[in-house]
This record gives structure tokens, C-alpha cells and sequence, in this order.
């Protein structure tokens, strides 16, 4: 990776991390908010529906810190053991985002009875994440132990 990959990538980070930011704290309290306010028979579920996105967005900003990290550390050029618990922390921010999402719509789709077949669609895209997580989480690590030719330190 050459240093304007780097500084590109940096980039994509800090712009994924501002719409993250906008979303969680803006669009998404609008948008439940019109929802309630067209739908008042489910307006009770705003909130607490809002919390747990925030909480989701919060997992995904968890994992852009970690991308952030493992960028310094590959520009250092040394192994550490740190790369290991970023890649880690990135994975199990990422699987809770997704476990979040699909509770969500588990809950409306079964409990609350709304949403359709859109909440099947999330619950399965969620699953979908969570496997996507883990192949790359498996795929990083390897590439990590590639480039420093052996088992990362502790």
C-alpha cells in the first residue's frame, strides 16, 4: 500500500465517519420522528428504536476507529500485537452492529407486527454480515501474520 492509498483511505474514513455522525444524530431521529408522527398506533417504538440505532451507528464508528489504527500501524511498519486487537475489536463491533439491527427487526416483525417482509430481509442481511465479519476477520489476520512473516505478538 503506497502512502496516497494510505492518505486516500484516511479520507474514505473520516467521510464514512461524518455521514455515521449525521446519521446517528440527525437523519435518524427526523426520520422516526415523521414516522411517529404518520403512524401514531407504533409511535411508542420511536425511541427505543432510535436508541438501538444510535447504538448500531456507535458499533460501526467503532470499527472506522479500528480501520484508523490498523492504517497507523501498517505505516509503522512494525508487527504488534495491537494490529491483532484492532482487527478483533473491529470484528466484534461490526458482529454487535449486526446482532443489534437483526433485533430490531426480529422485534418489529414478530412482536410489533410491522415492517413486512423488509424485517426478514434485515434479519438475513445481519446473519449475512456477521459471515461476511468473519471470513475477513480470518482473511486480515492472515495478511497481517503475511506481512510481518509469522504470528503477530501479544
Amino acid at each position: 500500500m503506497t502512502s496516497q492509498q494510505v492518505s486516500l483511505s484516511r479520507i474514505v474514513l473520516g467521510i464514512l465517519a461524518l455521514g455515521a455522525l449525521l446519521a446517528q444524530f440527525v437523519m435518524i431521529p427526523r426520520i422516526a420522528k415523521g414516522y411517529a408522527n404518520t403512524y401514531p398506533e407504533v409511535a411508542d417504538l420511536a425511541s427505543p428504536y432510535v436508541i438501538v440505532v444510535a447504538a448500531a451507528i456507535g458499533g460501526f464508528e467503532v470499527a472506522l476507529l479500528a480501520a484508523w489504527q490498523l492504517l497507523a500501524a501498517y505505516e509503522e511498519g512494525s508487527p504488534s500485537g495491537r494490529s491483532k486487537r484492532w482487527i478483533d475489536g473491529m470484528a466484534v463491533s461490526l458482529c454487535l452492529m449486526a446482532l443489534l439491527i437483526a433485533g430490531i427487526c426480529v422485534h418489529a416483525g414478530s412482536v410489533a407486527e410491522v415492517g413486512g417482509p423488509a424485517m426478514l430481509f434485515g434479519v438475513l442481511g445481519s446473519v449475512a454480515l456477521i459471515a461476511v465479519v468473519g471470513a475477513a476477520r480470518s482473511r486480515a489476520l492472515a495478511s497481517v501474520q503475511e506481512r510481518y512473516g509469522g504470528p503477530l505478538p501479544r
